[in-house]
């Protein structure tokens, strides 16, 4: 199929917007936390990707400004120098000029036009000279014009006749986000009718009608196909991305003067969106690492007693709810001799480790921020990006990366891809109190540990799994919840060719299910990537695995000895009193997660038959709560011998000035309103009353 680019323009535009604003929102930040390499590196990521997508498009002035701002960025991330606010209003008119290029886009198709003010004073600023940043603000100012909200829709336009709509894909997401709160309310009110069934059981009242039983089940099939229903509105197809690829790049070897046969195949695979708009850039950064650092001059290709053209491939297939696309070429392989010596010269501290690492091991350098083994960089490699833009992309769409080479023969990139974001296929585990779902694709195997042989060597607990010692970790201990005593399950984990070991108490069933976002108070916490419901309703966290094995591969042997301590202090226990299940486990999650151990009650009478059984070191507690509210129950705790001086958060549905000081003057020692959770403030609160800030 011939590739045409007029096709791609609106996306290409939208897309180019998005990276725009995103820049632009991180400078901001980067002015406000100078200094900060996470910053910076999410700068030059998305810097990195625009250029890409407009080289891709033959958009050669944005693509020259783009990479102008990257040589910025890069003296800023290597403190060359430091971003200052004539930095920043260089960034700025510059974002303006290419704005400005993408309307000429919108109307003309091209964006040729003179920059050469911009890459005059872009080309100063990366070398640390003085630039005149007052002329470019005039040019800005006098040239600079917006995007228009809306198009004009055309008067003569035939409604009758028309057959289809556009439908903002945010549209299409805010409709799904809120079928998943009328599943949410759906289980809630399944699970609230069998409560209600027992009890009527219990009563000797007899059961719930049989037509109600049954049209209960029928609105939940109906939502469930309503909801997957809208979930493929979001699907498109693959060749979306796959089509402009091969001209692409027949277009950046011929700059490279490199011969390359590209093979990119025709497919009728459709994945979501959102998939599909992170693996373009992964796609695009692969099969340029491929073309700049795999494949060879046709001299050196003859050299090796290969052909003359060089040959970069892309190949797919379906598994189950997975795709799998690889992408690979026939060059050099990857040297993992100069990956060694710039890991050294990078990270000399590692010496001993670097030393030690196999093959496979060393292919984790590839994947940091600004790692490369290259000297210089060029316009199509940049400044070691690529591969840490498909790992970070891989994370957010939870796939899964392996990396293949044989030296003289190739590189693979293989890609393990889910077809939608909107389900999730994982393995149900119980760690201490706690139930956690680990995604599948990150399982490597499973193994009961009473059978296994384990080992201690400088500090670090090993498993020997088929002939092999792999790190082993309690998962409580990573997650800095409850420990189990009977922790006998081992579940082998890989992320990036490397694993780790967890142990867990129990290893529950095998399930394909609906994810839902992580609650909004949740999402400080970066070792969960959202949440899910089993068969009884409650809220069952999705572990995000790549962020658990980094952190712990961060870790040496004598830090770890000091983690484990830390996870060893006395464990204090928190009460929670709140009629509504969904906070209650909300907000047991979060402190489980924190390393308390929580008891929850669903009113005050409840509250007090727990504190007789249990010693409680701070309590939780709504106002507003059937049998006994958060008052009585308040006056009942500072009433207590026992708990006379125990701290006590007051948590409301909004707030209240006069009942915050009632609460406060009863003895209350926090009163916070429920939408400051996002905030942090609850657990932020418990810590400081408890004495651990």
């Amino acid at each position: 199929m011939a590739f045409s680019r007029e096709n791609f323009i609106q996306t290409y535009i939208d897309e180019s917007q998005e990276y725009i604003n995103a820049f632009t929102d991180e400078i901001i930040r980067l002015k406000d936390n100078p200094g900060s390499q996470d910053i910076v590196t999410e700068i030059l990521r998305n810097l990195h990707t625009l250029k890409g997508s407009s080289r891709m498009m033959d958009f050669t002035s944005i693509e020259t400004l783009v990479h102008g701002l990257e040589d910025i960025f890069k003296g800023v991330r290597e403190n060359v120098f430091e971003f200052t606010d004539r930095l920043l209003q260089l960034s700025f008119v510059t974002t303006d000029q290419i704005k400005k290029l993408l309307e000429k886009i919108k109307t003309s198709s091209t964006d040729e036009e003179n920059i050469k003010p911009f890459t005059d004073a872009l080309n100063r600023a990366s070398k640390g000279l003085f630039f005149d940043i007052e002329n470019l603000n005039a040019i800005s100012k006098n040239s600079y014009t917006t995007f228009a909200d809306y198009e004009t829709a055309d008067e003569n336009t035939d409604i009758e006749n028309l057959t289809s709509v556009r439908i903002p894909i945010a549209r299409i997401n805010s409709i799904i986000r809120s079928f998943d709160d009328l599943l949410i309310r759906q289980f809630r009110f399944k699970h609230q009718l069998e409560h209600f069934e027992q009890k009527l059981s219990d009563a000797g009242n007899g059961i719930l009608p049989k037509q109600l039983k049954e049209d209960l089940l029928l609105t939940e099939n109906s939502i469930f196909e309503t909801q997957h229903a809208l979930l493929n509105l979001r699907m498109l197809p693959l060749s979306i991305i796959l089509e402009p690829l091969k001209l692409s790049f027949e277009t950046e070897a011929a700059r490279a003067s490199k011969n390359i046969i590209f093979d990119i195949p025709q497919t009728n695979f459709s994945m979501d969106k959102i998939i599909l708009e992170k693996l373009k850039e992964i796609l695009l950064h692969l099969m340029r690492n491929s073309l700049d650092h795999g494949i060879e001059t046709e001299k050196e290709r003859i050299a090796a007693g290969k052909s003359p053209n060089g040959k970069i491939y892309i190949y797919t297939t379906q598994i189950s709810n997975h795709i799998i696309i690889t992408v690979g070429d026939d060059g050099k392989g990857i040297q993992y001799k100069s990956i060694k010596e710039k890991a050294l010269l990078l990270y000399p501290q590692q010496k001993n480790e670097i030393n030690a690492m196999s093959e496979k091991q060393l292919q984790q350098y590839l994947f940091l921020p600004g790692f490369t083994t290259k000297d210089s960089s060029t316009e199509m490699s940049g400044r070691g990006m690529g591969l840490d833009i498909v790992r970070s992309n891989m994370e957010r769409i939870k796939g899964k990366i392996q990396i293949f080479s044989e030296e003289n023969k190739g590189t693979q990139f293989k890609l393990t891809i889910p077809l939608s974001l909107a389900t999730q296929q994982g393995l149900f585990v119980q760690s201490g109190s706690m139930k956690f779902m680990i995604p599948s694709h990150y399982i490597h195997e499973i193994a009961d540990g009473e059978n296994l042989n384990f080992i201690i060597s400088q500090g670090q607990n090993y498993v020997c799994v088929h002939n092999q010692f792999i790190p082993i970790y309690h998962l409580s201990s990573l997650l800095g919840t409850e420990k189990s005593k009977t922790d006998n399950a081992i579940i082998v984990l890989e992320y990036l060719d490397t694993q780790i070991a967890v142990a867990v108490r129990s290893i529950e069933q095998y399930e394909n299910v609906v994810v839902t976002a992580l609650p909004q108070i949740m999402r400080n916490m970066n070792s969960l990537q959202g949440v899910v419901y089993d068969e009884n309703y409650s809220i069952i966290p999705i572990l995000n695995i790549p962020n658990i094995m980094q952190r712990m591969k961060g870790l040496l042997a004598y830090d770890m000895k000091k983690f484990n301590v830390r996870n060893k202090k006395k464990t204090q226990t928190i009460l929670i009193a709140d009629d509504s299940s969904t906070t209650r486990q909300i907000e047991q999650t979060i402190f489980e997660t924190d390393g308390f151990t929580v008891k929850t009650a669903g009113d005050g009478i409840e509250a007090l038959e727990i504190m007789k059984t249990y010693n409680i070191d701070i309590f939780i507690i709504d106002i507003n709560m059937p049998r006994m509210d958060g008052n009585t129950l308040l006056n009942n705790i500072r009433r207590s011998a026992e708990y006379h001086s125990t701290p006590v958060v007051v948590v409301s549905g909004a707030y209240d000035k006069q009942a915050e000081e009632n609460f406060i003057q009863a003895g209350a020692q926090a009163f916070i309103v429920k939408s400051q959770f996002e905030r942090g403030m609850l657990l932020r609160t418990v810590k400081e009353l408890l004495g651990e800030n």
